[in-house]
Order: structure tokens, then sequence, then C-alpha cells
């Protein structure tokens, strides 16, 4: 079973269900009576579509909607495959090995069983993981005004658009395809009603169980009672998931409702960040749930719908007006030193991304600023999780282009909100954070938290918390900054000490003045901007070490003693000292490394070696040889300086186990210390100081070898410089030995003097006759009797 298996919730009564999250709008009518018989009488897919739609227009339940058959554009199917990590390269050609940090994948989409086609109930076609639909087969979305007197097609199949899709129905041909199991679904075949219909065959020999009724028992706990593992049920559950997915990353959703028809049965599933709510299966021409469920959506807001209020479409003229800033940004992204790595991603293309003006408010004086923004240009793209996405915005007020960062936190009373902790570390003046603009908890209208609820319900009910134990619940949290650059865009080995330096100056300041520490360093968490200044980001996992929190981090760059899976031990200060040893070592080998291969950078796996994580790094702390490693032999001793130190750092720690003490005092004073020292800050940073100034020292020694060349730049480029310079004196010997010492070279004649004759000759109109005179082509002049006229000269006569 896979993750996602484990965030669902269920089974929940359909009328409970209705009364939780649909309550009747008060003054309004019942829901009519429907007659859903056909739909259950259909044979294939699109006959059952068909059926729905045609009795929900007939018996005008939900007349504020339009149903429809789904059909997908081409150009609305993104072809890229998805990228499982990191765009990171190394200089060999080796990519980020397993980094963990929030992705944006791209969306592979077909149409599995799309309008018209009939799926065959004994030979399904199973979607794999990695493609997924991004649209049900029938959806609704508002009913537009139609002009008087024009007529239009009743049945018809059409777009699916993401800007205003409200609901999706996802149609099965047989019980079969049931992702779920419902309480007397695993009793004993005798006890079970007869009925026409089963999970396919002959309709005669069929058994159903009528999920209205009650049942003796509850539905015994564990993945395997509730979620189904047949084919079929698995391919079910991926393309629901993957219509959800969809959903939320391409509008800006607390929620999302769904429906499931299952020949003449049905259930609703209600998705939020933290899992998705499941109904009973029930019968649609038995029970009226199907049409109070879709009368009450119909008389709904966008809000009550799942829709996020703080965003809406975008107009023309804003839309107009992105579409600029982006265009002179990408411009500039392209031809500038600093880039930000898929930053063409918020132009998407597609047209599946809707253009949105999302309004942020400032949790500290209530102000509000509108936004205007697309596609996120990176994330994490899961319908469950934190779900961060980073967007390049348009700022309507300062009309600027910005950085947003959107996501769900964990409601965790031991995790701070970050748009807080920036603002306690403003108040101390703390350097090198990049201060938010504005920020905090996103808020409905009447003043409640946008959270989500499916952690609460799994715990309310024993007989529904049939999935896993640890469903978290989330918060969203939105802030807006500056746009900063990824660390991999430094420009040479001194900018990147230069930045770690500061990020250590940083999380000193922080820890001494506050008792906070990050938790989270990683390469994408030090960053730089434009000028080069390190900014320290991301701190959504900060906290105090009375404030322990499970799960924290990015696995690559956490401490060898806190990713150990055997140890229990809490985050403390020495911890985010080492995670910055393993973010310049890890920059350092994708930038400037030479001749590394995937079993030299084994301790950046990913989580499958989470069991023996902590003792891979300890192993690369003890056996580090850099040397031939780095163009530059400053940096390369830098790095085994720091590798070394933290080294004799672990070792005492080895050494200092109550099993393990076996040496004089004297020794173990001197461990001690050891100990004492790496937990200094003030240690690492003296560390750096003397790498920056032994590398500035290289430079300028590489500098005075070649005089000719700046003394700023780089040993690379002074290198590469002097090896060109070689080569063109080669060449030019060559071609002197080859001419012969009778060879004669043409002058040509100066630049400025050939410019000014030929400024001369237009600006003067009666020499325009006059023979053109040149070191190439000569002229002579026939004066003989009666005639005069110019002769070209072709060389001396014989």
């Amino acid at each position: 079973m896979s993750s996602d298996d484990q965030k669902f919730v269920g089974v929940m009564p359909p009328e409970l269900f209705l009364e939780k999250f649909m309550k009747p709008v008060s003054g309004c009518a019942a829901a009519p009576s429907v007659d859903f018989s056909m739909v259950g009488a259909s044979e294939t897919v699109r006959d059952i579509s068909e059926g729905l739609i045609r009795a929900v227009v007939k018996h005008k339940i939900c007349p504020g909607l339009r149903l429809f058959t789904t059909k997908v554009k081409k150009r609305s199917i993104e072809e890229q495959p998805s990228k499982p990590c990191s765009e990171h390269r190394c200089s060999e050609g080796i990519s980020n090995p397993g980094y963990s940090g929030d992705e944006l994948d791209s969306d592979i989409g077909y149409q599995p069983g799309g309008a018209g086609s009939t799926r065959n109930p004994q030979a399904t076609t199973l979607p794999q993981r990695e493609k997924a639909s991004l649209c049900p087969l029938v959806a609704a979305r508002p009913q537009p005004v139609s002009r008087r007197g024009a007529k239009r097609k009743r049945f018809c199949d059409e777009y699916y658009d993401f800007a205003t899709a409200a609901l999706g129905f996802e149609v099965l041909h047989s019980l079969g395809e049931d992702p779920f199991h419902d309480p007397g679904d695993l009793a004993p075949p005798s006890l079970r009603p007869s009925s026409r219909l089963d999970a396919g065959g002959d309709a005669s020999t069929m058994s159903h169980i009528d999920f209205a009724r009650p049942h003796a028992g509850a539905l015994p706990c564990g993945l395997s009672a509730f979620i189904r593992a047949i084919s079929e049920a698995v391919a079910t559950r991926s393309r629901l998931l993957a219509y959800a997915d969809a959903a939320f990353a391409r509008q800006h959703r607390c929620f999302l409702f769904q429906v499931v028809i299952i020949r003449d049965q049905a259930r609703f599933i209600r998705w939020d960040r933290s899992g998705a709510i499941v109904t009973r299966r029930f019968s649609v021409s038995d029970h009226p749930y199907l049409a109070e469920f879709l009368w009450r959506f119909d008389h709904m807001s966008d809000a009550q719908r799942g829709q996020d209020p703080s965003a809406t479409l975008a107009s023309r003229r804003e839309l107009k007006l992105f579409e600029n800033a982006m265009g002179d940004f990408l411009h500039s992204n392209c031809s500038g030193v600093r880039k930000v790595p898929d930053a063409d991603r918020t132009l998407d293309t597609t047209d599946t991304y809707p253009t949105w003006k999302i309004r942020v408010a400032n949790e500290a004086t209530g102000d509000a600023t509108e936004l205007v923004t697309r596609r996120p240009f990176a994330g994490h793209r899961g319908m469950f999780g934190r779900s961060t996405r980073a967007y390049l915005a348009l700022d309507l007020q300062t009309s600027r282009l910005v950085f947003l960062k959107d996501s769900w936190r964990i409601n965790d009373l031991h995790l701070r909100p970050e748009f807080r902790t920036y603002q306690e570390l403003r108040a101390h003046n703390i350097p090198f954070i990049p201060y938010p603009a504005y920020g905090g908890d996103v808020r409905s209208p009447d003043g409640a938290l946008q959270e989500t609820i499916s952690r609460l319900l799994s715990a309310e009910r024993s007989d529904w918390r049939v999935t896993s134990p640890r469903i978290e619940g989330f918060i969203h949290h939105r802030i807006v900054q500056d746009i900063s650059y990824p660390l991999d865009t430094v420009q040479d080995e001194r900018e990147l000490m230069q930045a770690c330096h500061d990020a250590l100056i940083a999380l000193d300041r922080t820890y001494r003045e506050l008792g906070i520490m990050h938790r989270d360093l990683s390469s994408l968490n030090i960053m730089i901007t434009h000028d080069g200044e390190c900014v320290l980001s991301d701190w959504d996992h900060a906290g105090t070490l009375d404030q322990h929190a499970r799960g924290v981090g990015t696995f690559q760059f956490m401490s060898a003693l806190v990713v150990d899976s055997k140890s229990k031990r809490a985050n403390e200060h020495v911890d985010d000292l080492e995670s910055v040893f393993w973010v310049i070592l890890f920059i350092a080998i994708i930038r400037f490394g030479v001749g590394w291969t995937e079993d030299d950078i084994k301790v950046f796996h990913g989580p499958n070696y989470r069991n023996r994580a902590g003792t891979s790094k300890v192993s690369h702390l003890c056996s580090r040889d850099y040397r031939g490693r780095f163009k530059s032999k400053a940096f390369t001793k830098f790095l085994q300086d720091l590798a070394s130190s933290w080294a004799d750092y672990h070792a005492v720690l080895y050494f200092s186990q109550p099993d393990k003490v076996r040496e004089q005092p004297s020794v173990m004073a001197e461990r001690l210390e050891i100990l004492d020292l790496a937990k200094q800050p003030s240690f690492w940073i003296a560390k750096f100081e003397s790498g920056i100034r032994a590398y500035e020292a290289e430079q300028a020694e590489v500098a005075a070898v070649l005089p000719q060349h700046s003394a700023a730049a780089s040993p690379d480029v002074l290198l590469q410089n002097r090896r060109h310079s070689a080569q063109a004196s080669a060449a030019s010997s060559s071609a002197v030995r080859a001419s012969g010492p009778t060879s004669r070279k043409r002058k040509t004649p100066p630049a400025e003097e050939t410019s000014k004759d030929s400024s001369t000759r237009r600006a003067d109109p009666e020499g325009a006759d006059q023979p053109r005179r040149s070191k190439r082509l000569k002229m002579m002049r026939d004066v003989s009797p009666g005639r005069s006229r110019a002769v070209p000269y072709r060389g001396r006569r014989r």
C-alpha cells in the first residue's frame, strides 16, 4: 500500500456527510425527487454518464450548474517526464542523489476511458502511477447565461476548464472497480442479501449489500478492511487521487468534493491536505442522497464548495500587466548572471493553469495586498502534506515582481508560524534574514482559519480511523518577500564560503538572543540576493529546545545523529552547525567538484538509505580525502579542515559513551574541549574566515603570475586565459614558419583612415566619379589623343 492510501478516512454514513459538510441554506426549498433508475440500467460508461446528466436536467435538480462529459485538449496534456530529483548537476554529469527538497513534478496527462469510450469491466486498462488523467469523465461548472433564443446542445462533450470547474464525477461500470470496502463486504456470502448487481458478470447471479440498513459490528480497523488492493480498485483510486491533485495544483482550494458513480450506486468524497473522507456506498435509486447532494451543492457559495475566497480570477487588464512584467523578468533572467530556476514555468502555455488574483493579508497590521500570479515555478506536487508552492507574482500596489510562498504549515504547538518567527527576528535586527513584506495565516472572510479537518474526523470515531493514525492537521500560510536565488548560483568558491559564513552568523545571533534553532538547513534555504549577499530563509520548522517536533528538517543535510533512525535525540544548535557543512559540501561538489561519482556521494542519498544514513555520514567524515577533487587547493584544504573537525567531534561522542570510557583523565579533558568547541558557532566562523583569506591569497598569487589579467578574476578563468594565450602564440609561430622568408604581408590601412576616406567620398559628390585609390586595386589613366579614360592596372607588363 502506498503512503497516499493511508490518508483515507471512512466509511462515513452519507446522511452524516450531508449534515456536516453541506448544511442546507436557510429558506431554501427541499430537494426535488429524482428518478435515477436509467443510470443503473445503462450498459456502458458513456450511457451511465448521459443517463445521469439526462436525469439531472429533466428534474432541474441543479439549475445553476451545467453537467457535461469532458474532453481534453492536446495542448493541455504536458508531455515532460516528472523529475524525482533536483536540477543540480555535477561537473562530471552526476545528478543530485535523491534530493528530497520540494519539487514541482510535471504532469503527464492522458484520458483513460474518455468521452465516448466503453470501458470493458473485464479488461480495465490500468493507469501508470506517473500517468494520471487531468480531469474526470463528467464535470459540472456554473451554468452560463445563454442569449435569448439561442439553442444549445443538451448532450455534448466540452473542454474541461480548471478556471470554472466546480465538481467532478468518476463513473465506473462495475462494483469490481470500487476502490473501497464497506461494512458487510467481508461478510460470508450466506449473510449477504441478494440483488441484481455485483462486481461484474450476469445480473441474475449477482449480490450486493444495501448499505443504508445498519449492520452488526463496525468495520474492522486496518488498511485491508477499507482499501481494496485488486488491480481495478487500485486504478480507480489512482484516478481519483490524480483528479484531486490536478484541481488543487491549478486552483486555490481549501477542500474539494467528488462523486463516484458505480452503476446504480454512489459514494461522496471530501478531499483536503490532510486526507480524504469517504462515505458508505448507497443506491441512487432507493435513497435521495445524490439528489440532496446536488441540490445543496447548487445553492452553496464558491467558498462553501471549497474554493479559497482570497483568490479570484484575474481580469484582462491584470493579466496583461502580469504577462508584461514576467516577460521583462524572463528576459533579464536568461541574460543575467544569476537565474531563478524554471522561472519560465510561471507563464504556462498549456492552458490548464488560470491566472489568479490573490489577496494576501498582513498578520501584523491587518492591511492586504493583491498579487497576480499563474503557475508555481517550484514546489511540492502532491495531494497530501504541506504542499509548499513557490510563485513569482506581480504586486499590484508596487508594480513589481515578488516571491510568494504558499504552504500548509503543520498544526503543531511545537512548530512556530514562519511569519511570526520573522517578526521576532526583525525585532532583534538579526542579519542575513529575508524579512517578508507581509504574510501570515490565511483566514476566511468570517475570520476563521483555513485549516484541514480530516485529522479531526479520523480521531472522532474509532470505527472510522482505519488508516494511518498519523494524519496531520494543517493551516494555510502565505509569505511575500523579495526574490532571491539558490545557493548553487554562486560564481566562485569564495562567494560560496562567504554565504555559508553569513548563515552561521545568522544562526549564532538567533540562538544567542532568542534561543531559536532553524532545524531545516538545506541547499535551498541558504540563498543569495542578486548582489551575492546571503539570506537564510524558510524558518517554518524553527523552534526552541523545549519545542520538540518530530520529522522536521531536510534528510540529506541533517546531522549524523539526528538522521540516525536508532536515535531519538531532538535537534540541538550543534546540529544546525553541522548541517551547514553538509550544505557547503553538496554545493561544492555539484558546482566545483572534479571526478565525483555516485559511490562517493552516497551520504546525500534519499530516505531509502535511512537505516544507515547516520553511519554513512560519520564514515565519510573519517575517510575524507578531497585532494584532487576541487581545482582550488585553498578551497580543498578548507573543506578538509572542516571534515576533520567534525570527524573529531563524532569520534569524541562515540568514545564518550559510558561503555567506551577507558581513557585517562587528561585524554578525556582534551576530548571534552573538542566537544565544547564544536558547539560554539564562533569556532566554525573563524574557520570560514581563515578559509576565505587563504582563497583570496591564492587568487592574488595566480593574478601575480599573469599580470595582464585582472586580479579579480578567479583562478579557473586565469588558467583558461593562459592556455588560450599559449595556443594563440603557437598558432602564430606555425603560420610564420609555413609562410617562408620571402613571404610578404599586405598592409591594411588603419580603420580610422578607411572610414574617413569613405565618409569623405560620401560627403563630396563631385569626387564620386574620380578613380578609387587603394593598394589592392590601382588605376592608370590613358592619355592618348582624342580620348581620356581610366584603365585598370593589372600588374607589371612583361
